[in-house]
Parts: C-alpha cells; structure tokens; sequence
C-alpha cells in the first residue's frame, strides 16, 4: 500500500503567491472558512457534503519563540482563493498554484516507490547517522529537553527506514500529556465565534499567568516537510488556564497585546466538553 501524503501549501506561500500580507490573507481565509460553515449547516443535500477542512485546515508555525496562525490551503482552498481574484493576478495564481500542486505530484512519485523498491534506495546507515547526529546538535543547541531530542531521533530512524527497536521514555504510558494552546482550548471549550478551538485566547491567557519555563517543555516537530520546535505545556498549566476562567467569570473577551503592543480581545464562546 502506498503511503498516502497530503498535499497542502502553506498560507505564507500562498499569500507570496497573490501579493498580500500574510496576515490579511488569514484574516480572508477566516471569512472564507465561515462562509463554507455556514453553508454546511444550512445545506440538506447531504451529496454536496460542503466540508470547510478539505479547503483550509487552521494550523501555526514559531517565528523568534512566539506561535503565529496560519493555514494549510488544500487545491480546492486554492481554487475557492482564485475565484476571488479578478484578471490577469487570478490568472497568474491559478498558473502558480497549479504548477505547485503539480510538482508535489511529481514529487511525491519519485519519493514512494513500492516497498521493495524502498528498501534499494534506502540511505546507508552511515549518511542516516551524521544526519542525526546534526539534527541532535541543533536541537539541542534550541535547548528542546532530553527525552524529546530522543523521540525525535527514533522518528528519524523510523522514517528512513531503520526501525529502533529500545523503548525511549516516550514509549511508557507514565509520560505527562503535554498541551498546545489549539489542545487546551479544546479541552476547556474555548472557542472562537466560527467554531475552532479559540489558541488565541488561550495564549492570551498564559501570559497573564506568567507560567514559569519549568512548566513549559520545547519540542520538536515536523511540518509540511519543514522541521522545527515549538512550545507545549504540561497538565499544571492547563489546570491553571481552568482556574483563571473561573476567577474571572468565564468572560466572553479576553485581552492581550498583539506583537505591535496593540491592544486587543479575543471574543470567544464557550462549548460543553464531553
């Protein structure tokens, strides 16, 4: 069985693309992602089935340790943009998007090959091992803990093809869960007005808090062939978000200041957690 590869672009490139600034393109898709909820909703042709995700999927990236929204724009996402785009800039995106989608095809072709094939073509152990052993220095350097430096070394190997067969700490089932904000939100029902667990607001709320690094842990992770490290947090700090929305009254605007020392809220709702 082939492995099967999703095939999105990334809204930063997207935006590239089209000629906006990123974060008026996320504020357009937002609009975008309501509008075909909306749609959902109201449609009763169940054959139509209008699903917002297989169009634009909410997701973040770190830029200098802070966590940014953006989305991961599917091909039916990328023609919904070109349609409201007029001229010769449509045209030119709807070439470019295209193009796009068609070398990750290509791409994709080349790089799974059946199984047996696979195993040819599989690095030597030797290249396997200098690759990780960079990919260990520079998370290490960006301070990541220990025991994820590991699993992400076990993840390495795995992928290309050499399976570790030592359980790693992250194997046993007494690990802490660790949350992300999109994670916390949707544990604690926060959400935002078009439905999606409301991060913002949860990060908004960390800040006030003042979480000590001890309760914070860096990992790695890979996404849309990029590697990086973000920020998740332990259950304490999820127990402290819980307790700060019921000393404040579980208020329907949370504010906090943007990157440019803006002043701003987060409107959310609150949804029952099962």
């Amino acid at each position: 069985m082939k492995k099967q590869i999703e095939q999105t672009l990334d809204s930063r490139e997207v935006a590239e693309m089209v000629g906006k600034e990123h974060k008026n393109l996320v504020r357009d898709i937002r609009s975008y992602v309501e509008e075909l909820s909306f749609l959902k909703n109201k449609e009763s042709d169940s054959r139509l089935k209008i699903e917002p995700s297989d169009f634009f999927q909410e997701n973040t990236y770190m830029k200098r340790g802070k966590e940014y929204p953006c989305f991961k724009v599917a091909k039916k996402g990328c023609e919904f943009i070109a349609n409201k785009l007029t001229g010769i800039k449509g045209t030119e995106f709807t070439a470019r998007y295209i193009n796009r989608f068609h070398d990750m095809e290509v791409t994709i072709k080349d790089v799974i090959p059946n199984q047996k094939q696979d195993k040819l073509n599989r690095l030597p152990l030797s290249s396997v091992n200098m690759m990780v052993k960079n990919v260990m220095s520079t998370l290490e350097k960006a301070k990541v803990e220990p025991v994820y430096v590991a699993a992400e070394v076990k993840r390495l190997y795995t992928d290309l093809g050499y399976e570790v067969k030592a359980l790693l700490l992250t194997d046993k089932e007494t690990m802490p869960k660790l949350y992300d904000c999109t994670e916390m939100a949707r544990e604690l029902g926060i959400y935002s007005n078009s439905g999606k667990p409301h991060y913002q607001a949860v990060s908004a709320i960390i800040k006030k808090l003042h979480i000590p690094d001890s309760e914070t842990v860096t990992t790695a992770f890979s996404r849309n062939g990029h590697d990086d490290v973000t920020i998740q947090y332990k259950p304490s700090v999820l127990e402290d978000v819980k307790l700060w929305l019921a000393e404040n009254n579980y208020p329907m605007r949370i504010p906090y200041i943007d990157s440019k020392g803006n002043s701003k809220a987060c409107t959310v709702v609150y949804q029952e957690v099962a």
